[in-house]
Parts: structure tokens; sequence; C-alpha cells
């Protein structure tokens, strides 16, 4: 049993770590505050909600959600993930992947944010645990019956909120027909029916082509195979999704960049963020207003 001590340093460790992050996919940690057994993280604010509510919530018959911003959420959520996953050391695995959050700003741009479950993971690790954290519906497999936990849980999430995102649906609704609840089980056998195009969400104002439908769904079973080892690695994922160039083709048309390749993500996510490119480090958002009395607590720097 871990001590109170132990879990205490434990927490201040992952959330210090966690507030040096620095993507624009990713909210920031600006600061924890800490009263007796209670927690509580203090994070940027994102202004337009987030993806569980403009996908489940009362919005008009006709989604604002076209296919290319749900793409641009999918594309943005995979950055942000690579990023904890592959760009920082010790690694960070998020734990709690899901639509409520995906936080928006006004360009439907993605913020992955709560990182009240995330863990630290140093490299070729994994971490087993008793208690296992997340949602229902989106935790991997292996990691909900063993406590097993690497990268590859994010993973599995992720792929759950890409069928979600292109069907509308929860990953499990009591509410729908029998062999419609578990949105992975429904959709594989759509899929294997060849129903593919009745997948899609009915609120989409113009529906993709075939090809492009036919990428995010063999995106999302690769990323929910049920053996943890052949899921791909977040920036595998990346490369698939910006080396077709049916999910860029607006961009392309107005002159935009092209798609880049993993290698090239990863040396270009290092530049200095003047020149509008991710990075590690960096200042944190000086807490000095901030009265003392709160217990609010800015992330220190080394």
């Amino acid at each position: 049993m871990v001590k109170k001590g132990q879990a205490e340093r434990e927490f201040r460790v992952e959330v210090e770590a966690i507030g040096r992050v620095r993507h624009k996919n990713l909210v920031r940690l600006l600061g924890y505050c800490v009263e007796g057994a209670y927690r509580m993280l203090v994070y940027e604010y994102v202004d337009n909600g987030n993806l569980d509510q403009w996908l489940h919530g009362d919005v008009d018959s006709v989604s604002p959600l076209t296919w290319d911003i749900r793409m641009n959420i999918i594309l943005g959520t995979a950055k942000g993930l690579a990023y904890l996953h592959e760009g920082l050391e010790p690694k960070v695995v998020h734990r709690d992947v899901k639509s409520s959050n995906i936080l928006l700003d006004r360009q439907w741009n993605p913020k992955v944010s709560d990182f009240g479950l995330a863990k630290l993971l140093c490299s070729d690790h994994s971490y087993v645990t008793t208690r296992v954290m997340g949602t229902f519906g989106y935790v991997a497999p292996e990691y909900a019956c063993t406590g097993m936990l690497t990268e590859k849980s994010d993973v599995y999430s992720f792929g759950i909120l890409i069928m979600e995102i292109i069907t509308r649906r929860s990953p499990v609704d009591y509410s729908k027909p029998q062999g419609e609840v578990n949105l992975i089980e429904w959709l594989k056998t759509m899929v294997g029916n060849r129903k593919s195009e009745e997948l899609i969400d009915p609120n989409l104002p113009e529906k993709p082509s075939s090809k492009a439908l036919k990428l995010a769904l063999l995106v999302a079973l690769k990323c929910v195979d049920p053996d943890a080892t052949k899921r791909p690695k977040i920036g595998h994922i990346i490369h698939m999704l910006e080396a077709d160039d049916i999910l860029f083709r607006d961009e392309r048309r107005t002159g935009g960049e092209s798609s880049r390749s993993h290698r090239n993500y990863h040396h270009h996510e290092q530049k200095d963020s003047s020149r509008d490119r991710k990075r590690i480090g960096g200042e944190i958002t000086d807490q000095s207003e901030v009265d003392n009395s709160s217990k609010i607590l800015p992330i220190p720097l080394d």
C-alpha cells in the first residue's frame, strides 16, 4: 500500500512534469491546489466547450462539425498524444482519452485536457496497478483486466474516440438495439457487412468520400486491436493520416503546407515556438498575482 507521503510526492512530481509541457494541442496546466486530501489542477481556459458537447449535446440537426473539422480534431488530438508519448522523457500516458477531455477553440482546434489521471513512464517500461483508472467504454482491455499500462492504452482509447467522431455514438449506449450497444462490435459488424456508409453521423452536412471514410475506419480499427502489441504507435497514426491527400485537400488547394513524414514531425515539433512550432519546457505563466492563501501552487521550473 502506498503511504500518504509517497503518494503526495508522486503527485507533485507528475504534475510538475506535465506542467512543463508546451504543445498547441495540449491544454496548459498552470498550477495545482492542495487542501488536505483534496487536489485540484488549474488549466488554461478554452472557450468553445468540449467535443462531447458538440457530438452529443443539444445542437442543430445539421452539425457544425464538418468532415474536415472532425478529421482536424482527430489529427490534432493524435499530435497532442504523440508529444506526450514520444516527445517527453519520461513519457506521459494520459489514461483518460475521451471526447469530454478534448476541448475546442473557436477555430475547432483540439486541445487534450485533464491530466488528473496521467502517469509518467520511463522508456520501454510499463506500469502495473491494482486500481484501474479511466472511463468505462474507453479503457483498453489489457489495462482493465491486468492493470498493465503502456502508451498503447491511450492508443486504444484514441481509436474509440475516432469511432465516436465518425458515428456520433457513445462507446457504450444501452438505449440502442441489441447488437448496437457496444460501438466497437457494431462498427466491426457494419464494416464486415460492407455497410460502412451507414456508420456516418446522419447530421453531417456533407458526406466524406469513400476513400476518406475507409482510411479513418482503418486507423480506428488498428487502434482498437485486442492485442496491444499490434496497435500502431501514435506517431505512426499521424503518418497514416497526414500521408493521405484527402484529409488536407482544402489546405492544399489554398496553398497550405503539404503533409509531413513522422520523422519531419519530430524534427519540426522541437523548433522554437516563435516559428509556431511546439516544444517542451519554457516559462510557466506567472502565478505571482495568485493569492497565497488559495494554496494554488505554480509549476516550479528547474
